[in-house]
C-alpha cells in the first residue's frame, strides 16, 4: 500500500512539472513564435506527459496490453525523442540533415500502426545518437548553451537507461529516477534557452564592431529615462559626437585600420561615462550618449573631456600615428518635447561645430524651432 502511494505521489510530482512546463513554454513561444527552442522544449514537456500518464494507467488499471495505450506510449517515446533532437539543433541555429528529417516523419507511421517494436526502437536509438552527437559536436566548438543541454541529455539517458534496466529485473534502482532525469533536464534546458535567447536579444541591441548599443537599443533604453524626466521634472542632456574627417582614414589607411580607430575611440567612451548614461553608435563614425540627470554644464565638461582624449589618441599604422580629432554637439531636454526634437538639436549643434572649424563642443539651446535656428551657447 505505501509503496503504491509513494509511486502515486512521484507520478503527481512528474504530471505537475511536465504541465508547468509545457505551459510556460507555449505561453512564450505564442508571444515569440520564431523562438522554436521554446516550442520543442514544450512539446518535450507534452510527451513525457503522455509517457507518465501511460504508465500510470498500465500500473493502476491492468490494461497495459489495450492498443491505444500502447499507441499512446509509443508516442509519447517518439515525441520525447523527435523534440529533444529539434531542441538540439534548434540552438545550433541548423536543421537536422535530410536522412535524420527522414527518420523522424518514418517514426510517426511506425508508433501510430505499430508495424514492428524493433523498427521503431532502432529508429529512437538513431535518433537519440543524432542528438548526442550534435551536442557533443556543438559543445566541443565551444556553445556553453550546448555543454549544458548535453550534461542534461547525459542525466535523462542515465536514468532512462537505468529504469529499463530495472524493467528486465536486472537491477533495483528508484522509481522515481525517469520523472527525476526529465527534471533535470528541463531545468537545464531551459537554463541554455534563456541564456540563448539572451544573448540574441543583446546581440540585437548591440553594434557587433565597437560594443556599443546600437541605434535600437539606445531607444529602447532611452524611453525609461525620457518618463521618469517626465514624472519628476529631471532634466537631461544628448551628446552627439561626429568624427572629423574619417573618411580619410579609411580612404589612407584602409576600413580594417579605419575599424580599430573606432574601437578605440569606443574604449575611451566607455571609460568616460557612468554606469546610468545610454551610450550607443549612431550610425557610421556617429555616437549618441543620453545622460540622466545631467543639465548643461555637466554635458559640456564631459564632451570636452571627450574631446581632448580623442585629441591626444594617436593609433599606430606600423610606423605611422594615426590621429583624429571629433566634433561635439549638446543638448537639453526641456519637459514635454519629444525626445527626437532633443536629438535633433543636439545634431544641429553638431553640424554648428562642425561648421565652426571642427574638434570643438557646442551647445544649441532649447527653443520652439527645433529645426537649428535656435540661439546657439559656446
Amino acid at each position: 500500500m505505501l509503496n503504491s502511494m509513494w509511486k502515486a505521489y512521484i507520478d503527481g510530482v512528474g504530471a505537475g512539472v511536465f504541465l508547468i512546463f509545457l505551459g510556460a513554454r507555449l505561453d512564450l513561444w505564442r508571444h515569440r513564435p520564431e523562438r522554436l527552442a521554446n516550442l520543442w522544449l514544450a512539446a518535450a514537456a507534452l510527451s513525457a506527459l503522455i509517457v507518465n500518464f501511460t504508465g500510470v494507467l498500465s500500473r493502476t488499471t491492468g490494461i497495459s496490453g489495450h492498443p491505444i495505450v500502447g499507441i499512446l506510449n509509443y508516442i509519447g517515446v517518439a515525441g520525447v525523442v523527435v523534440s529533444l533532437l529539434e531542441l538540439v539543433f534548434s540552438l545550433a541555429e541548423t536543421t537536422p540533415p535530410r536522412l535524420i528529417r527522414g527518420l523522424e516523419f518514418l517514426l510517426l507511421p511506425l508508433t501510430v500502426f505499430r508495424i514492428t517494436h524493433n523498427a521503431v526502437m532502432i529508429i529512437v536509438a538513431l535518433l537519440l545518437l543524432a542528438t548526442l552527437f550534435k551536442a557533443v559536436k556543438s559543445a566541443r566548438k565551444g556553445d556553453a548553451d550546448a555543454r549544458v543541454v548535453l550534461w542534461g541529455l547525459a542525466v535523462l539517458l542515465i536514468c532512462l537507461v537505468s529504469d529499463t534496466v530495472n524493467e528486465l529485473g536486472l537491477v533495483n534502482v528508484p522509481y522515481f529516477l525517469p520523472v527525476l532525469g526529465f527534471i533535470v533536464f528541463f531545468l537545464l534546458a531551459t537554463h541554455a534557452i534563456n541564456c540563448h535567447l539572451a544573448r540574441e536579444e543583446s546581440a540585437a541591441r548591440t553594434d557587433p564592431l565597437t560594443g556599443l548599443l546600437n541605434r535600437r537599443g539606445f531607444l529602447e533604453l532611452s524611453r525609461l529615462v525620457v518618463s521618469m524626466a517626465e514624472r519628476s521634472a529631471r532634466s537631461f542632456s544628448v551628446i552627439m559626437i561626429d568624427l572629423d574627417h574619417f573618411k580619410r582614414v579609411n580612404d589612407k589607411f584602409g576600413h580594417a585600420m579605419g575599424d580599430r580607430v573606432l574601437q578605440e575611440i569606443s574604449s575611451i567612451l566607455l571609460r568616460r561615462v557612468r554606469n546610468q548614461d545610454i551610450l550607443a553608435r549612431w550610425g557610421g563614425e556617429e555616437v549618441i550618449i543620453l545622460l540622466p540627470d545631467t543639465g548643461v554644464d555637466g554635458a559640456n565638461a564631459l564632451g570636452e573631456k571627450i574631446r581632448s582624449s580623442v585629441e591626444e589618441l594617436e593609433t599606430w599604422y606600423g610606423a605611422t600615428p594615426i590621429c583624429v580629432t571629433l566634433s561635439v554637439g549638446i543638448s537639453e531636454y526641456h519637459r514635454g518635447e519629444p525626445l527626437t526634437d532633443t536629438i535633433q538639436r543636439a545634431d544641429n549643434a553638431l553640424y554648428r561645430a562642425k561648421s565652426s572649424g571642427r574638434n570643438r563642443v557646442e551647445y544649441l539651446a532649447f527653443t520652439d524651432d527645433t529645426t537649428g535656428t535656435g540661439d546657439l551657447i559656446k
